[in-house]
């Protein structure tokens, strides 16, 4: 029977990978720690996108920048382009607190990806927007993000003004330049 010529064995064809995925990384500083915490989510999301065999890796956008309002995050917008131009239909991130900077900067952000069909998914919070039941939980862990956020700025000003008002600052331990002009 193997010799029989009208027997032909056809192999499957490996299944196509359907869905553009871009994952999106990042961090506060450029620190040894915050750069290791930077190599340790695209390592993770790297490794998830690969297990799931109707995805495809489209791009890694990574940036260094501070949840502070005014600091440029251009990989963040290049990745809002892609999905304009449709090259992505998901958006991987390891949390929300690293997606965006204050609840309205997400919620703006998330709106716009929805109306292009983008979905985003927090791994850590195992939240896809995918599912609508989503939406209300995404607001609220990002409202107490921000929270804490805030809290923390504000007990750091507090300490920096108490050791200022002690005189234990070592802020003002440095040596100071100026200029000394003649008249």
């Amino acid at each position: 029977m193997a010799d029989d010529k009208r027997i032909h064995f056809i192999p499957p064809l490996p299944s196509k990978r359907e869905k553009r995925v871009g994952i999106y990384c990042r961090v506060s500083t450029n620190s040894a720690d915050q750069l290791k915490s930077l190599t340790a989510q695209v390592s993770a999301l790297t490794r998830l996108t690969a297990a799931n065999p109707k995805w495809l890796l489209v791009d890694v956008y990574i940036d260094i920048a501070s949840s502070k309002t005014g600091s440029s995050r251009k990989e963040f917008s290049r990745m809002l382009q892609d999905c304009q131009s449709r090259d992505l239909e998901i958006i991987l991130t390891k949390s929300i607190s690293r997606f965006g900077r204050d609840t309205v900067e997400i919620l703006d952000a998330l709106n716009q990806l929805r109306v292009l069909g983008v979905r985003v998914i927090f791994e850590q919070e195992v939240l896809d927007t995918a599912d609508t039941d989503n939406d209300l939980m995404i607001s609220i862990i990002e409202a107490v993000a921000q929270a804490e956020n805030e809290s923390r700025s504000d007990n750091i000003k507090w300490g920096i003004k108490q050791r200022a008002a002690q005189g234990t600052s070592k802020l003002y331990n440095r040596k100071c330049y100026g200029l000394y002009f003649a008249s």
